[in-house]
């Protein structure tokens, strides 16, 4: 029952989110506003001297104002030294400091309290009984007056409370007021009075506390992604204009010049569209992580022939920079989805050689605490705490590379972040400027080993198809026409729902396979050309979707439609495979 109403009214939100700006917050408050009621602490106390220096003796007099003046220096001195001594920077360690404040603020209410208590022993021998009640209606209203120290902090307002009217209220028992009974209860009255409406106001104005931070937290992550969103468009616009702007010049001069059309120009052509294609493709991986239909598909893996996977696809690029790649790796196996990890070190090994500009880039495996360590180490320029926490922000450069090509557009480690969770992966990531970094995860072990499978290979004798292809971009239709028709496929390409379902009832087409956008003139989209059509072929019409919509909410939609969805841009070679994988389905 206690614990009930402790939580319900005088909770600090301790586990709270926001936990520790709410004990920043309320301090902050506090120590704004005892300034002023210190103030009218030591005018309110002046009063009450003045009001008894023809009656009381001078003795009284001079250890009343001589009090008045210690706990007033005293409180002058402590606030004065708050602020010309700011608070560190907010963090949980520096809740030490506003638990310091809160005993040095108990000790001004316990000084000020026993103060006021010395009232009744200093004056009310020789007072009157209009001065006795005028001296406790004054303690009655400046101890009632409105104020942030009976929300913020109830003890605080106890601790002042507690001797002052209990001494007031020893006193006045004990004076003759005739048959009226009522200043003589008044103290202890008014005490429980305002202790309850403490406790009671405390709940309600540390949630006004809590609205206020969560308000303001809401518009800095507003702020921050509009920030994101900012970062996004300079980052894109200047990394996808390198690639396209090289393949638009490589285009116009081989259709300018036939000559110069070889098969170096051609290779680096198709680099140059690779490159603003792999830009893409990380802006999707956040997309279909985000949206969710990225599934886990846990199987055994020899970690070994794992990584030598990982050190042939970037020993040459570890080469042309003169670094060392190295494995070092125990003959363990793992229990994890092959895919998802050799993203994440893909990833890590990427930056690591990136960012090493000499020296070695290590991968190792090594049994540690019951799990398998997989670990990617380099002896690169290395990073500050600071840029190690924002390291997993989306389109954040922590660093600039030591030969200041191939950047990126930050998603790297974003995307770990977001693969090590949904696989539910531990991980860390350790640097020391000027000596390199370190990441870290933890997989399970198992105790068969067993090499990884070996990726299919695209089968090019495919039976020929008949193909509906609908897609309002006259542009793709064309590439992807030609695509399928190398490959020995019938194409029949329609730009809108009207014109495919012409070919089906007009032309008498029956195709073996639907390939549809998404986005096509009307506002129809991929779920309405795959129900038209089959409602005319049948609903076991197999289908695929070639989109250029990465919005997660719609990945998530179209998911639903039980149709592979390839994004645009799309090699040839995975569109052909997604083919080959329904072709096998059927």
């Amino acid at each position: 029952m206690l614990k009930k109403l402790y939580r319900k009214y005088l909770s600090s939100f301790a586990d709270h989110p926001l936990a520790t700006d709410i004990q920043w917050e309320r301090h902050n408050l506090f120590m704004t506003e005892v300034g002023s009621r210190m103030i009218s602490a030591v005018i309110g106390a002046a009063l009450v001297g003045a009001m008894f220096y023809k009656s009381a003796p001078m003795s009284s007099i001079l250890i009343w104002f001589g009090g008045i003046c210690f706990v007033g220096i005293n409180s002058w001195l402590l606030i004065r030294y708050h602020k010309q001594h700011p608070e560190p920077e907010h963090s949980t360690r520096n809740l030490a400091y506003v638990r310091r404040w809160h005993w040095l603020n108990l000790y001004q209410a316990a000084i000020w309290g026993l103060l006021w208590a010395l009232t009744p022993f200093l004056f009310f021998p020789d007072a009157s009984n209009i001065q006795v009640l005028s001296v406790l209606m004054i303690v009655v209203v400046l101890s009632s007056t409105p104020s942030v120290t009976m929300g913020c902090y109830p003890d605080i307002y106890i601790t002042f409370l507690t001797p002052v009217f209990f001494s007031f209220g020893f006193h006045l028992f004990n004076i003759d007021f005739g048959e009226e009974w009522l200043p003589a209860v008044t103290p202890p009255f008014t005490w429980v009075s305002l202790v309850v409406f403490s406790i009671m106001i405390h709940r309600t104005h540390m949630e006004s506390i809590v609205l206020r931070l969560e308000h303001r937290r809401n518009e800095l992550m507003e702020q921050d992604k509009n920030n994101a969103k900012t970062r996004f468009i300079a980052v894109a616009s200047h990394d996808l204009r390198q690639p396209v702007q090289a393949a638009r010049l490589y285009a116009e001069a081989m259709a300018n010049n036939p000559a110069v059309v070889t098969k170096d120009i051609i290779g680096k052509l198709n680099a140059s569209l690779l490159s603003a294609s792999q830009l893409l493709d990380r802006l999707l991986d956040i997309s279909r992580i985000d949206a969710g239909v990225v599934n886990v598909n846990r199987d055994t893996v020899f970690l070994p022939t794992f990584v030598e996977q990982l050190v042939a696809t970037h020993s040459v690029m570890a080469k042309q920079k003169g670094l060392e790649l190295v494995s070092e790796v125990e003959a363990v196996s793992v229990y994890c989805d092959a895919a998802i990890v050799m993203e994440i070190i893909d990833n890590v090994l990427t930056n690591a050689i990136r960012y090493t500009a000499q020296g070695r880039v290590v991968i190792s495996g090594q049994r540690e605490k019951g799990k398998i360590r997989l670990r990617v180490s380099d002896t690169g320029i290395g990073m500050t705490p600071v840029q190690v926490r924002d390291a997993f922000e989306e389109f954040v450069q922590v660093a600039d590379c030591p030969d200041d090509t191939g950047q990126g557009m930050g998603l790297g480690l974003p995307i770990v972040k977001r693969l090590c969770n949904l696989h539910n992966i531990e991980f860390r990531l350790d640097s020391d400027k000027g000596r390199g970094t370190c990441f870290s995860l933890w997989l399970d072990e198992t105790a068969t080993l067993e090499d990884l499978p070996t990726p299919p290979s695209r089968i090019k004798d495919l039976q020929q198809l008949k193909v509906l292809l609908v897609d309002d971009e006259e542009s793709v239709r064309d590439a992807l026409s030609v695509l399928l028709v190398g490959e020995q496929h019938d194409v029949w390409a329609a730009e809108s729902i009207p014109e495919a379902m012409t070919m089906l009832t007009d032309e008498g087409l029956v195709p073996d396979l639907l390939i549809t956008d998404d986005r096509l003139p009307g506002g129809f989209g991929a779920k309405d050309v795959i129900r038209t059509v089959r409602g005319e072929c049948g609903a076991d019409l197999p289908a695929m979707i070639i989109t250029g919509n990465t919005d997660p909410k719609r990945i998530q939609e179209l998911k639903a439609l039980e149709a592979p969805v390839l994004f645009k841009p799309v090699s040839g070679a995975n569109i052909l495979g997604a083919l080959e994988a329904l072709r096998k389905q059927g």
